[in-house]
């Protein structure tokens, strides 16, 4: 088995564990912030599986969520943001658009800058599982293997934290 093909594997490990447990937190900044970590991981594991669009949709999004971080309590210059950076996110990545399945990550990527508009953390959950079953099906056509995992990890793993909270 060749290195390159182990680290990749090892940094997409790391990206899927740390965004499977941000949905556990309560608050809506610690979620942001444990995603930012996860985020540089996914930056890197799909730039070394060479799947362009995937790495450009985790790099605006690390964006993204870094100045949602920033500007949280500023309601109105988040919106302002998030209508600035939906386009941009837009036009980049069909700029890098590699073939068909590069719309699921297009698509995951706006639903889950779109979720943050709101401070409902079921809504981000219920947003989380629609971009885990984007991520997935990209994921699968570019082989990446813990990708394929820990996306449906991460599925069931949001599924069970939005059933927890919504009993309590």
């Amino acid at each position: 088995m060749d290195i390159k093909f182990l680290i990749t594997q090892f940094i997409g490990l790391i990206g899927y564990s740390t965004l499977g447990f941000s949905y556990f937190k309560k608050n809506k900044k610690d979620i942001l912030l444990i995603q930012i970590f996860a985020y540089i991981m996914f930056i890197l594991h799909y730039q070394l599986l060479n799947a362009i669009t995937g790495s450009v949709c985790n790099l605006l999004g690390l964006i993204a969520f870094v100045l949602i971080y920033l500007f949280d309590a500023l309601k109105k210059k988040k919106k302002v943001l998030i209508t600035i950076l939906i386009p941009i996110l837009l036009v980049i990545s069909f700029i890098t658009f590699e073939n068909i399945y590069s719309i699921f990550p297009i698509i995951a990527s706006v639903v889950v800058i779109i979720s943050f508009l709101t401070d409902d953390e079921d809504l981000i959950r219920r947003i989380g599982i629609i971009a885990a079953i984007c991520w997935l099906i990209y994921a699968i056509v570019y082989k990446s293997y813990v990708a394929i995992v820990f996306e449906v990890i991460t599925l069931i793993v949001v599924v069970i934290a939005y059933i927890k909270r919504r009993k309590k």
